[in-house]
């Protein structure tokens, strides 16, 4: 699957290039701000719940936590681990990724230090000028910690956009704001450089997917949480208030 990779190395470092000559410290802290807001997709989760509080956006909280489920599965048990893309903090940089080797087993996963151990050195030998050019205009700005896991899809683009079209499907008033923070949430994962551009965009696309599957899976399943979930607990509510 790495072949499939190649073409974008150019533009990737190209993006790249172009990131670090806009950096500043305000950019910096805001950026850090949008990509750690990101973590684990909380905000994303806590959205979803928020609005399943509300009748009026029931379904968009179901369609969000549907497609953040979609996600969960599709994009970080099956998606990274088929293509298996290395970091750009580590695709061309041996001695780096030799020095973080603590960090890899420390984290259980000594098996992906020595693949990650094997691509390097293998696009080392397979792109000996494009690599030497890689580490001389690439540098990692330590905004934020490295990480270990696959680089492709972003994780953090996939949920942000599961969760913004599923919200837009239903709301335009919310989903809109929700989707330019999305948008945001994209390109500060590029900012802070632990994915290349090509893994953003890739996440996008995969994200508008889970959010549509999980507005087709509402489609079919929330008449019936409603009659016998949703409609029971107001029931239930509106009785505990009378005898309150």
């Amino acid at each position: 699957m790495s072949e499939i990779f190649d073409v974008f190395l150019n533009f990737d470092l190209s993006v790249f290039e172009w990131v670090q000559s806009i950096q500043s410290g305000i950019l910096n802290t805001i950026m850090v701000v949008i990509t750690t807001l990101g973590d684990e997709g909380i905000i994303f989760i806590t959205l979803g719940l928020v609005l399943m509080c509300t009748k009026k956006y029931r379904k968009a909280g179901l369609a969000v936590l549907i497609s953040l489920l979609v996600m969960t599965v599709l994009n970080n048990v099956v998606l990274k681990d088929l293509f298996a893309r290395v970091r750009p903090f580590y695709i061309f940089d041996l001695e780096g990724l030799m020095a973080d080797k603590d960090v890899f087993l420390a984290a259980g996963k000594g098996e992906r230090f020595n693949y990650f151990v094997e691509k390097v050195t293998a696009g080392i030998e397979k792109y000996p000028e494009f690599a030497a050019k890689w580490t001389e205009t690439y540098e990692f700005p330590n905004l934020i910690d490295k990480l270990t896991s696959y680089s492709f899809p972003s994780g953090h683009t996939s949920s942000a956009f599961a969760a913004a079209i599923a919200v837009l499907w239903y709301d335009r008033k919310i989903g809109i704001p929700t989707t330019i923070f999305a948008a945001l949430m994209g390109f500060s994962r590029i900012y802070v450089q632990v994915h290349y551009c090509s893994d953003v965009i890739a996440g996008v696309i995969v994200g508008i997917i889970y959010a549509l599957i999980g507005v087709l899976i509402v489609k079919f399943l929330f008449p019936v949480l409603d009659k016998y979930v949703f409609q029971k607990l107001a029931q239930l509510v509106k009785s505990k208030k009378k005898a309150a």
